[in-house]
């Protein structure tokens, strides 16, 4: 049976009116919220997944977006909680709660912008989780979910949405270096000093003579603070890699029953928002979508996003991808494969990739 994904174009008819405000992004929004009935969800502690951005990303999610749900979610009589994880040890600007904090309040998003708090839900050092799992602790403090993703390219995984923010932004350091790296980091003699700071960090004990023993709790913090870049991990393979991305997904979605998903076809760029930098946009803005389903949400994002035409000067262009119908995310990021995790995360009973467009106007 097809899954409902609603949809809302970012097309504005007429716009030669000056006064439109239904044609807002942010009204549009507001209306697949509804027709998915994701007022239903909320009731009690409400978590609020979203990605805010690395400083020097200029085309995250705008904080006016989390703020418009956030007053959505009070409407309907939820207690609504930004929710975010720390970032892995080469991510210098998010590794830790106050550095990420600190790069949310630099793009915007404080309790006074988004009406909602903001809360880092593994911890200090991106530590915490639920014994037994990568999942982030704090995930068992909400009844419900409502998962806000912009819609990218991911240099490794080949599509960024619904699935990835929750498989990597719900799940502690331990979750998302098992993605990543297939092995624990390792400590190039020739380059390392003996400053120890590596040793003083880390909370296993598990640097003895400057090697990573089989201890290591794959927390990442020694990559963080070596200034010499002489600790490095090897990078898993990008289907690998992507799959176990779906792994994390189900994992998160095991802890909580009521959760609900919106994509943000905008600004769709060829990378990711983990990026210090923001690349000219694949394709024009394509719209605002919302499901029950994560998988046919983005199977129908990734369906958008290739039947449009590529915008000139971008990596679509470099990568002769801008005609409609071509797939874009694979074009402009080789050898990775969206269709893996999605077939993974179908596999693993998250949703389906068969889906009904509704458009909501």
């Amino acid at each position: 049976m097809d899954s409902l994904v609603y949809f809302a174009s970012a097309r504005v008819p007429g716009y030669q009116t000056w006064w439109l405000p239904r044609e807002s992004m942010l009204r549009k929004m507001k209306r697949v919220f509804y027709a998915c009935k994701l007022d239903k969800l909320c009731h009690g502690e409400v978590a609020l997944k979203i990605h805010m951005g690395e400083p020097g990303d200029t085309h995250y999610i705008r904080p006016a977006f989390a703020g418009a749900l956030a007053g959505l979610i009070k409407k309907e009589g939820g207690s609504p909680t930004v929710i975010e994880t720390s970032g892995m040890g080469w991510i210098a600007g998010r590794t830790s709660e106050a550095r990420h904090l600190d790069a949310a309040r630099r793009n915007g998003f404080t309790e006074e912008t988004i009406g909602a708090g903001i809360r880092m839900i593994d911890g200090e050092l991106g530590l915490d989780t639920i014994p037994g799992s990568v999942v982030a602790r704090g995930m068992l403090d909400f009844d419900s979910m409502i998962v806000l993703s912009h819609v990218t390219g991911h240099i490794q995984a080949g599509f960024g949405g619904a699935v990835k923010n929750v498989g990597l932004g719900c799940v502690a350091k331990p979750g998302k270096y098992r993605v990543h790296h297939p092995l624990p980091p390792e400590i190039d003699l020739e380059k390392c000093t003996s400053c120890d700071e590596c040793i003083k960090i880390c909370p296993s004990d598990a640097i003895k003579d400057y090697t990573v023993t089989e201890e290591c709790s794959l927390c990442s913090l020694c990559l963080d603070v070596c200034e010499l870049s002489a600790i490095s991990a090897a990078f898993r393979g990008k289907t690998g890699l992507t799959e176990m991305i779906a792994d994390n997904a189900a994992e998160v979605l095991s802890c909580i029953d009521s959760v609900g998903f919106i994509n943000l076809a905008i600004d769709v760029l060829p990378h990711c928002d983990c990026h210090p930098f923001s690349d000219v946009s694949l394709v024009p803005d394509i719209g605002v979508l919302a499901s029950r389903d994560p998988l046919a949400l983005d199977r129908a994002s990734i369906d958008l996003v290739n039947s449009s035409p590529g915008s000139p000067a971008s990596s679509a262009e470099d990568h002769n991808a801008t005609g409609a119908g071509i797939d874009k995310f694979n074009a402009v990021n080789p050898k990775t494969s969206w269709r893996a995790q999605l077939k993974r995360a179908e596999a693993l009973g998250m949703g389906n990739q068969r889906y009904t467009l509704e458009n909501v106007r």
